[in-house]
């Protein structure tokens, strides 16, 4: 069984990665990284693909391997068909192997989050599965830890 973490090409989709893999250490299970090959995501890393020299499938296919190999516990990578992530994402989670789903909001509010839509909001809502949604990086609260380590 697995915790699923879908990734997208940004900074704050891979922010729930470190939560994820402490879950799973935790729980004794491995992770599932997927990423949704919808336009947006091709169209995200064609230049970059292009100056590789590979296509942007391919391209997203080794980035998500990557992504498994450094991890410190057993990942496995998918990804995943179809325009609508959330849908993809929902639909994958379905499966026998997984048991919950880890992911990053991007933290949208207002117009933006109702224009984009919320990837997070929809998988919560359509999920079977548990999710658990880590906030956008710069919407975490710091810890009285951290705050004196900032000041150290």
């Amino acid at each position: 069984m697995s915790i699923m973490v879908p990734l997208d090409t940004s900074e704050v989709g891979r922010s729930a990665l470190p939560k994820a893999e402490e879950l799973a250490k935790a729980l004794g299970q491995s992770l599932l990284l997927v990423t949704v090959a919808d336009d947006d995501t091709i169209h995200a890393v064609s230049e970059l693909a292009r100056i590789e020299g590979q296509d942007p499938i391919d391209f997203l296919e080794l980035n998500l391997r990557s992504r498994a190999r450094a991890v410190s516990v057993p990942a496995e990578t998918d990804l995943l068909p179809g325009q609508d992530p959330a849908s993809a994402i929902v639909d994958r989670a379905h499966q026998p192997d997984v048991d919950m789903i880890v992911m990053a909001t991007h933290g949208r509010t207002g117009l933006s989050r109702w224009r984009l839509g919320s990837v997070a909001e929809r998988v919560v809502r359509a999920a079977t599965v548990p999710v658990l949604v880590i906030p956008a990086p710069w919407r975490v609260k710091e810890t009285p830890a951290s705050m004196e380590a900032a000041e150290a």
